[in-house]
């Protein structure tokens, strides 16, 4: 397997960027448009001109990157400020510029267990309540949350196991209003999340489905993999899938996942008075079905090493 690294990050700031995306515009192939989020006030549109990759926001910049290296140009716009526009480009940009590298990032939220390694994912469309799923898990004793929003991933397969192995990426706990008031964070920023020292496995992954009108505060369904494996995929960071080597790629490494991991529909009560009794019903539903284990004799789990180089 390739070792993971942390991208190698250049800055070049104060670029002009209106300039700069009319040379995008002329010279480039377009490959993809996003629409503008709620806190930005244009769509960022992905470039390719010969064996670059651009990704460009008109007033605000871009990076410049290529598929063969894990390494960026960064070119904020003068006028915005230099540590929004880094966390633009950590949250919002790079997970789908891993696809391009040869690594798959999900759009989900995570949970370790801090003795044993074993991780949790909470994955579903915006407004499922993975933040608040895995912050509020992660508020219990022996969790530990490590991901918000982004997980990332890749396989590790021997004679008689197939594990999915998780690596870091930089991020920090993001609530919306109400959770974050629910959990009383006063609305200040969160700390960036620490990831463990020992090495994580992918245990579970949950697909949120919430309703406040659900009869129960939760209830699971196993999912088979022609059921999970398009609701994963639809949930996947990608730059592009007009490249077919890296789309066939993402469908390899989507499918390797729904064959290695259970995945569950997890249909619960979206309630602030129940959250409680739903956490409950999890870590139960963990250790019934997928044999969940806290236990600190489980870190030898072989020579999977996470957050460094293998």
């Amino acid at each position: 397997m390739e070792f993971w690294t942390e991208p190698l990050a250049e800055w070049q700031a104060g670029v002009d960027s209106v300039a700069r995306y009319n040379e995008l515009v002329e010279r480039g192939t377009l490959l993809a448009t996003w629409p503008a989020l709620p806190f930005e006030e244009t769509a960022t549109e992905c470039f390719q001109i010969g064996q670059e990759y651009w990704i460009w926001q008109v007033g605000v910049g871009g990076i410049c990157f290529f598929a063969d290296r894990p390494a960026f140009v960064a070119y904020p716009s003068a006028q915005v400020d230099r540590t929004w526009f880094d966390r633009l480009v950590s949250r919002s940009w790079l997970p789908t510029v891993y696809q391009i590298w040869g690594r798959q990032v999900l759009h989900a939220s995570a949970v370790a267990s801090s003795t044993s390694g074993e991780v949790v994912a909470f994955t579903g469309p915006s407004g499922a309540g993975k933040s608040t799923m895995a912050y509020g898990l992660g508020r219990r004793p022996r969790w530990t949350l490590i991901c918000d929003d982004t997980v990332a991933f890749s396989h590790a397969s021997s004679s008689d196991t197939r594990q999915i192995v998780l690596h870091r990426l930089r991020n920090d706990a993001r609530l919306r209003p109400a959770s974050a008031e629910y959990y009383r964070t006063g609305g200040a920023p969160l700390e960036s999340l620490e990831w463990p020292e020992h090495p994580l496995r992918l245990k579970a992954v949950y697909a949120l489905q919430a309703s406040p009108d659900h009869c129960r505060a939760a209830q699971f369904t196993r999912l088979r993999s022609a059921e999970s494996y398009p609701l994963l995929l639809e949930q996947a960071y990608a730059l592009t899938l007009k490249i077919a080597r890296h789309n066939q790629q993402l469908m390899r490494d989507y499918l390797e996942l729904t064959a290695s991991i259970p995945v569950f529909r997890l249909e619960y009560r979206k309630s602030f008075q129940m959250v409680e009794e739903v956490f409950d019903a999890v870590e139960d539903h963990l250790a019934r079905a997928c044999g969940f284990n806290h236990s600190a004799a489980t870190l030898s789990v072989g020579p999977d090493a996470v957050g460094r180089e293998r």
